[in-house]
């Protein structure tokens, strides 16, 4: 058994597509994970808020304790004590500059949005959807350029703070150590 089967050729020429819908909502995906990506900022700056105020009880209690250490009669107490009072130094820096640093990031980030007056401003209501599209998602993309730099500036001061809180808490454990040999 044959077949036969006849393409009709078809004029490319006369067929236009328009992928502006499509670029726009890809341009509106990733402006909605730049948001999301906003909203978890907050988040995480709020978790380690946390974190910190319940770390700020222990250190009071070594606070508590360095001052109720008696003044060193020895060579290696002497060494101890003085260690000790450095290194609460050093804890109490790092944890003031993380706190600061966490107040700091509770500023809301400024995000830009999309503009609908520019729509009037360009007498789109008019024109084919494809120009509406295109300009917005020329803005979006700006957008989300820009707002993707802001949130990466934010995310380098949680990084700051991570980094201080683990000296914060390793040299708080080294410390909790030596005050009970001293």
């Amino acid at each position: 058994m044959e077949y036969n089967v006849k393409i009709n050729k078809v004029d490319t020429q006369n067929m236009s597509y328009d992928s502006s819908a499509e670029c726009l909502e890809i341009t509106l995906e990733e402006y909605k994970h730049v948001t999301e990506r906003a909203n978890k900022y907050d988040n995480k700056i709020y978790i380690m808020i946390t974190f910190c105020s319940v770390f700020f009880a222990f250190i009071l209690t070594l606070l508590d304790k360095l001052v109720t250490l008696s003044f060193p009669q020895t060579t290696r107490a002497g060494i101890i004590f003085v260690l000790c009072i450095v290194l609460f130094i050093i804890i109490s820096l790092c944890y003031i500059s993380s706190m600061l640093i966490l107040v700091i990031g509770l500023r809301p980030i400024k995000l830009h949005r999309f503009n609908p007056k520019l729509l009037i401003d360009y007498s789109l209501w008019n024109k084919a959807s494809s120009q509406a599209n295109m300009l917005a998602v020329k803005q979006y993309t700006e957008f989300v350029l820009s707002n993707n730099e802001a949130l990466e500036k934010a995310y380098k001061k949680i990084s700051i703070v991570t980094l201080l809180m683990s000296i914060v808490v390793s040299f708080s454990f080294v410390e909790y150590i030596l005050l009970i040999f001293a």
